[in-house]
């Protein structure tokens, strides 16, 4: 039954030519499947076959059709922000039952979400934070990462992982120096203060389609 909901979403003039036996494999199916028609017509207008090449590379066209896919169950966000930044999830019919299998090809506002989520949910002593080429937190200078429970006074930071999900980690930073003598504040030490990221470019549309 799922094969056959695929099937509806393909493009008819790829249908007529696998009614005739070449088939995509279950994989680029399933690629060929999530994509709009318009794109499936404007890919197969550079892969049909010819008289003198009948058969189709049906990986060149899942190629063509292929986009990375962001899934509702790594996403921290809820239906709210969703749909303020206009997310339609898109069901995998080949997965499992039991398992969410929504997902979205828009990248761009599925991460905008994630990075609008952890702005409203930082906590007080929090940094949204960047990561490195090679997947790595980005943690401020002098920062000592935390690995066991951490205390009161650490610090949290929280960031996107290569996937898109939401991670977070704690980080202890050096104590400060004590204050010359004289001063207002005599041998109080400074407290260090961390200052969370402003939020990137990505997320001003959902800022703007749900207000402040």
């Amino acid at each position: 039954i799922k094969k056959l909901r695929l099937l509806a979403n393909v493009l008819p003039a790829m249908l007529d030519h696998m009614a005739k036996g070449d088939m995509p494999d279950e994989r680029q199916l399933r690629t060929i499947a999530a994509a709009s028609l318009e794109d499936q017509k404007e890919v197969w207008k550079a892969n049909k076959p010819s008289k003198g090449d009948p058969q189709v590379s049906w990986w060149s066209v899942a190629n063509a059709l292929a986009k990375t896919r962001m899934c509702a169950r790594d996403a921290s966000f809820g239906e709210d922000l969703a749909q303020a930044y206009g997310i339609a999830w898109v069901e995998d019919l080949f997965a499992p039952a039991d398992q969410d299998s929504r997902y979205t090809t828009d990248v761009d506002a599925f991460l905008g979400a994630q990075q609008e989520w952890m702005t409203q949910n930082l906590p007080k002593k929090g940094v949204i934070a960047e990561v490195s080429n090679y997947g790595e937190v980005k943690l401020p200078p002098k920062a000592e990462r935390v690995y066991g429970t951490p205390k009161t006074s650490d610090h949290t930071a929280m960031y996107l992982d290569r996937e898109g999900k939401v991670k977070t980690v704690h980080f202890r930073m050096p104590e400060a120096k004590k204050k010359a003598k004289g001063s207002e504040a005599g041998d109080a030490a400074d407290e260090t203060i961390v200052v969370s990221k402003p939020r990137p470019d990505v997320t001003r549309k959902g800022i703007e389609m749900i207000g402040d």
